[in-house]
């Protein structure tokens, strides 16, 4: 049994087809077959029904992947760990960042790395919704501070960081402000509500307290969201950071808005468990769980947008 074999049956299981694997390894679709055929061989147990269209675990596969998955995750640590101990240090290291994310801690923390890691090139990202997970499973990122939206728990490891407030708001004058409350729901729907587009590569597009059957404008970024809202152009949910003055000097007035599926966004601090990690991704890991709050006893994560 060979760690390609392992890479090979743990990746045809993640991509559901022998196909898809290949291209992921960057190996041909024969060489994948044989690797998983010659573990099959070896073990004595088929790891696969070939029958369906998709690569189907058999119940063995099924239980075999659990330890395959653990020994991977094993072995990339090892490899890091061993990075470590030699001193290398990897001459760039990416952050993505959900869009809501406070920076002021951010700032902090990557000062503390820079401090310790000089030479280091430290890429920093905005995302949206699921785009850091995507920045993750693409490689476009090395650690992600970002909602569980999209996340596959199998492949990522996540540590709870911080839970954002949203807040819908509108400019003071604005006529859902001046409505009185509850707003009808036709009145709402009616003036566009902004709200941040997916930073995702895939087709899908998932949204979070996008009210359905509303006229609605997308923008890509938080700080455009604010300045059209407090342009008088439309209405939305913005971070409590964001709009903490605007609501103090009463030019952005917040909206009861019961469709709104929650209030608040949980952010958690995510990194890939099949990858190894470099002596400053490590330290960056650890320095952003280190600064993380602990971790609520609260039910399922609530999203808000």
């Amino acid at each position: 049994m060979t760690y390609d074999q392992l890479v090979a049956f743990l990746s045809v299981v993640s991509e559901g087809a022998f196909t898809a694997a290949s291209a992921r390894l960057h190996k041909s679709q024969p060489a994948v077959s044989k690797l998983v055929r010659n573990l099959e061989e070896e073990i004595g147990v088929a790891l696969f029904d070939r029958r369906a269209y998709r690569a189907t675990l058999t119940d063995a596969g099924r239980q075999f992947y659990e330890r395959a998955a653990a020994v991977i995750e094993s072995t990339e640590a090892l490899k890091g760990f061993g990075r470590a101990l030699a001193g290398r240090v990897e001459p760039i290291v990416r952050l993505a960042i959900e869009a809501v994310t406070p920076l002021a801690p951010i700032m902090r923390i990557l000062e503390e790395v820079k401090e310790r890691y000089p030479s280091v090139r430290i890429e920093l990202g905005t995302e949206r919704l699921s785009g850091a997970i995507d920045a993750l499973r693409d490689e476009r990122a090395d650690v992600a501070v970002a909602t569980k939206l999209g996340m596959d728990g199998t492949k990522l490891e996540a540590v709870q960081y911080d839970r954002v407030r949203v807040i819908p708001v509108a400019r003071r004058n604005h006529p859902l402000a001046t409505c009185g409350d509850p707003i009808p729901p036709a009145l709402l729907r009616s003036h566009a509500q902004i709200v941040l587009r997916d930073s995702a590569q895939g087709l899908d597009s998932p949204s979070l307290n996008v009210l359905e059957g509303g006229l609605r404008w997308s923008v890509t970024d938080v700080a455009a969201k604010k300045e059209v809202i407090l342009a008088g152009m439309g209405w939305g949910g913005l971070p409590e950071h964001v709009v903490a003055e605007a609501l103090a000097a009463r030019t952005l007035v917040t909206l009861r808005v019961p469709e709104f599926e929650a209030d608040a966004m949980e952010l958690f601090v995510l990194r890939r468990r099949d990858r190894p990690h470099g002596v400053v991704a490590q330290a960056l890991w650890e320095e952003l769980k280190r600064k993380a709050l602990p971790k609520r006893k609260s039910g399922r994560p609530r999203l808000s947008r």
